[in-house]
């Protein structure tokens, strides 16, 4: 049964398109007819059977629109399982799943899921619930101004919109990190003004750790950890450089928030490690996440066990990974080590030590390949032409 993997210029996506392709799964890879062929990056892998573009979802009724996806790749004439792979595609997908064409298939969360993983103040009520770990959270008394607030909270702390992907922010300007009243009362007002009532959070500075799975009905079907090594912007981004890693603890915890969801498709959920080795909830990706790439690397076929439970296969849990794989991204993880070497956030030998690094033929890269060398030069193109603009 094809694959039809929509948002093909994003990284996920194309970590997806290779994931399947090496397993013998036929892929079609879909992108929106007003992105430049040139920048997608997931038409130029030597997995991708056909290139179809389509026009953007609709902001209202997307029936018409699912019908002709499903007409464009094929699905009328023989069933294909469909993997939106970043969040705009996937938010039309879970909103009208009742309405997919008989021959288009796919493993959706339910809509009520959906919505509460993606709404950080109505997940960390979730997460208290089912004995989750979460960072100490504050939240104005009826009646209470933030000036109020301000005076009973103590800093430093976090404010974070409830969803700041919805704005269509960047992932370091959907929080702010906030170090007195007079900032937190600016701060507060200005997200309030564009979103009601973020989320205000004790500040938790320790290491970040993803748990990934795919799902179905709650039940975990394939897991993977990971910690974060660098990220760019460093003060707060998506990661640049990350390693594999295993823990029991991640996965109960992570597991747990997915059973409670009766959680059905991809999810990352993220969390940060205090100084008591505790593991706190930060937010659910409910999507193919950015270091999606290293979890393939290890062995960790997420996006072909997704696509394998939406074709209705009979599928056994398999909850197994390779350790100690490390994975970048080569340009934004250059970034972040100029940035941390700039503003004297690791020692002097950090320079030599990430020399050796660049040179460590183990460190995968989460866009170039050897097997599958065309998407990375595509990359190449459309950083320099971005960057030159």
């Amino acid at each position: 049964m094809i694959a039809v993997v929509s948002d093909a210029r994003y990284r996920t996506a194309l970590a997806a398109i290779r994931c399947l392709g090496r397993a013998g799964v036929p892929v079609v890879a879909v992108e929106r007819d007003d992105i430049p062929p040139r920048d997608v990056i997931g038409f130029y892998s030597r997995w991708t059977l056909r290139r179809v573009t389509v026009p953007p979802p609709p902001e209202g009724d997307a029936g018409p629109w699912l019908e002709h996806l499903a007409a464009a790749v094929g699905a009328d004439r023989e069933p294909a399982v469909w993997l939106p792979a970043a969040m705009g595609t996937l938010r039309t997908a879970v909103a009208w799943q009742d309405r997919l064409p008989s021959g288009l298939r796919a493993l959706l969360p339910d809509p009520a899921a959906f919505a509460l993983a993606d709404d950080k103040a109505a997940l960390l009520e979730l997460a208290r619930r089912e004995g989750v770990p979460v960072p100490e959270t504050w939240r104005p008394e009826p009646g209470e101004s933030p000036e109020d607030l301000a005076r009973r909270v103590r800093y430093p702390l976090v404010i974070k919109y409830r969803n700041g992907e919805v704005l269509g922010l960047p992932p370091h300007r959907r929080y702010a990190v906030v170090r007195d009243r007079r900032e937190f009362v600016e701060r507060y007002r200005a997200m309030h003004r564009q979103q009601p009532d973020p989320v205000v959070q004790e500040y938790v500075p320790g290491d970040s750790f993803g748990f990934a799975a795919a799902a179905r009905d709650g039940r975990v079907y394939a897991a993977f950890c990971h910690r974060r090594l660098r990220q760019y912007p460093v003060t707060g981004g998506p990661s640049t450089m990350a390693v594999s890693i295993r823990d029991d603890r991640l996965v109960d915890l992570g597991s747990r928030l997915l059973k409670a969801l009766n959680w059905s498709g991809v999810a990352m959920v993220e969390f940060k490690q205090d100084a008591a080795g505790e593991f706190r909830l930060m937010e659910i990706n409910p999507r193919l996440w950015g270091s999606l790439p290293l979890a393939v690397a290890a062995g960790a076929d997420i996006p072909l066990v997704w696509y394998r439970l939406a074709a209705g296969e009979d599928v056994e849990p398999d909850l197994g990974w390779r350790e100690g794989v490390r994975m970048r991204f080569l340009f934004q993880d250059l970034l972040a080590a100029r940035d941390l070497i700039r503003t004297g956030r690791e020692k002097p030998s950090f320079a030599l030590r990430y020399l050796r690094e660049l040179l460590d033929p183990r460190v995968v890269d989460g866009v170039f390949s050897r097997q599958d060398p065309r998407p990375g030069w595509a990359y190449l193109w459309r950083s320099l032409r971005r960057a030159v603009d």
